[in-house]
């Protein structure tokens, strides 16, 4: 067991325990050992297959002679405020692209009708409904020929004059919009 006070010994100096304390130690030690072989117990009993470096390094804990071990800082704590931080900024995204999609909508409907200065141009109303192509042609500024009641749900397939064709300024308001429907 003298290999084990020796490490002992040379861990207590490497924590900064004082050369005299660290004696005391040794010596406490040797002499609970001995005591305990007299006694019929071995030392591997006693001190089980523990690390001398552990071992010494408790001892000196426990006198006060070195300092507790710092508790790690848990990383949990900030890996939650990187987790709160990821997500709002994905809110943030979200948030942004649905306005972005409010005003693309927006920009996409007043590109339907444009107007010039010198005229109007068709929108496109293939696709739509056919009283909400009629309303966009209006609000273009353009006649729609007359749709039939009952024929509001029917699908724009056709239209005339096409879209994106210009008609002057002076025209535009008497300029009739024929649609073809289906449905």
């Amino acid at each position: 067991m003298p290999a084990f006070i020796d490490e002992c010994r040379y861990e207590w100096k490497r924590l900064g325990v004082p050369d005299s304390m660290a004696e005391e130690m040794a010596a406490e030690l040797e002499a609970d050992l001995a005591e305990a072989e007299a006694d019929g117990v071995s030392a591997t009993e006693m001190l089980g297959e523990s690390d001398p470096r552990r071992f010494a390094a408790a001892w000196a804990r426990e006198r006060g002679l070195v300092a507790q071990p710092q508790p790690k800082k848990s990383r949990r704590h900030a890996w939650l405020w990187i987790a709160a931080f990821v997500l709002a900024l994905a809110f943030v995204v979200v948030l942004g692209l649905f306005a972005a999609v409010g005003v693309s909508k927006h920009v996409h409907v007043s590109a339907q009708r444009p107007q010039t200065v010198g005229g109007v141009v068709v929108p496109n109303l293939v696709g739509l409904k056919a009283c909400h192509a009629r309303r966009i042609a209006r609000e273009s500024g353009l006649r729609v020929r007359r749709i039939p009641s009952g024929r509001c749900g029917a699908v724009v397939i056709a239209q005339q004059p096409l879209q994106g064709s210009l008609i002057p300024g002076s025209r535009g308001p008497r300029t009739t919009v024929i649609l073809r429907l289906r449905g």
